[in-house]
């Protein structure tokens, strides 16, 4: 049985990478995520106070995240 849903508006505050808003009939495929992230304090989430805080990252490689993506993904994104 089919369902509707209806939006009056879609607002998006932040959007990672990696990260879609589809809207309608959607064919997403053959994605990839190739990143590297250096938190050195974590992640804050919410409601979040610090004081006096520092942070050191050693970081000496000297190639971030290397890839050889030769992956095939075939898709088919017939839209109407």
């Amino acid at each position: 049985m089919p369902s509707s849903i209806l939006f009056n508006s879609i607002n998006i505050n932040n959007q990672q990478r990696n990260a879609t808003v589809g809207i309608g009939e959607n064919a997403q495929s053959s994605w990839d995520a190739h990143s590297k992230n250096n938190l050195g304090n974590g992640l804050f989430i919410g409601n979040s106070i610090t004081i006096n805080v520092w942070n050191f990252i050693n970081d000496n490689d000297f190639i971030d995240a290397p890839i050889n993506d030769q992956d095939f993904k075939p898709a088919t994104t017939n839209q109407v």
